[in-house]
């Protein structure tokens, strides 16, 4: 299998072999012998583990199983249409706080996840591969000497790109998963957001999601497009500068 892409100016390509494949699935069985050595947890004990924590109860089980719900009734029917654009948008914003805050609820449970044996080890495996797998178009050599020199690498921004572009291809996720969501796909189609996935208003200027105008980096303005806080100050208050008289 191989897959071409590019990363900067650079062109890179994924090569797996079955020697690499041997390579990943021997980090794989090393790194699950070792955690459970050193006490780690197997997945399917890590809800009672949590729960036993005080990290998941009934409730926060009642929301994650709410959310799954809202998630599916709130894409059918703003996939279903019949409606102005005004409650479309409305319906879309709401889809994404809720799916945002759905992912904020089960955040905690993925990080611990990838503490189990079983996430170490598929980590490890995944390390392996990278290294084995991931080559320079130009040379057709591997962009890692080895393991380790991945691993002294890993924090590069290069190497976080690289390690990116092989999750997306291994495990088959869409590179364009967000632009894909149905409530992105709606904002794009009437013009409400931007290629970057800020909102705009009718006459292409910046605002906020209730419709606030604000600057391409976020920042609220006045009528006359100066930045202002929450409260319509303007910014640049300093009590170090600011003017006071005698009295």
């Amino acid at each position: 299998m191989e897959n071409r892409f590019t990363v900067g100016e650079k062109d890179y390509f994924i090569k797996v072999s079955p020697e690499a494949m041997s390579e990943g699935k021997k980090a794989h069985n090393k790194a699950f012998r070792e955690a459970l050595e050193d006490g780690a947890l197997l997945r399917k004990s890590l809800t009672k583990y949590m729960r036993e924590q005080g990290a998941w109860d009934d409730k926060k089980e009642s929301e994650y199983q709410e959310y799954i719900k809202k998630i599916s009734d709130l894409e059918y029917r703003l996939s279903s249409g019949k409606m102005k654009i005004s409650e479309g948008k409305a319906l879309a914003v709401e889809l994404s706080k809720c799916r945002n805050e759905f992912r904020e609820l089960i955040s905690e449970r993925n990080m611990m996840d990838t503490n189990t044996a079983e996430g170490q080890a598929d980590n490890a495996r995944f390390n392996a591969l990278v290294a084995a797998c991931v080559f320079d178009y130009d040379t057709q050599k591997h962009v890692y000497s080895s393991l380790e020199d991945y691993h002294k690498r890993g924090s590069e921004d290069l190497s976080v790109e690289l390690a990116a572009k092989f999750a997306n291809f291994l495990y088959g996720v869409d590179e364009k998963y967000d632009d894909n969501l149905v409530e992105n796909k709606f904002l794009r189609r009437f013009k409400l957001i931007d290629e970057d996935g800020r909102f705009l208003d009718k006459d292409g200027n910046y605002v906020d999601v209730d419709g606030n105008r604000v600057d391409k980096d976020g920042y609220r303005l006045d009528a006359e497009g100066v930045r202002v806080d929450i409260n319509g100050h303007r910014l640049g208050s300093d009590i170090d500068t600011a003017e006071f008289e005698e009295g």
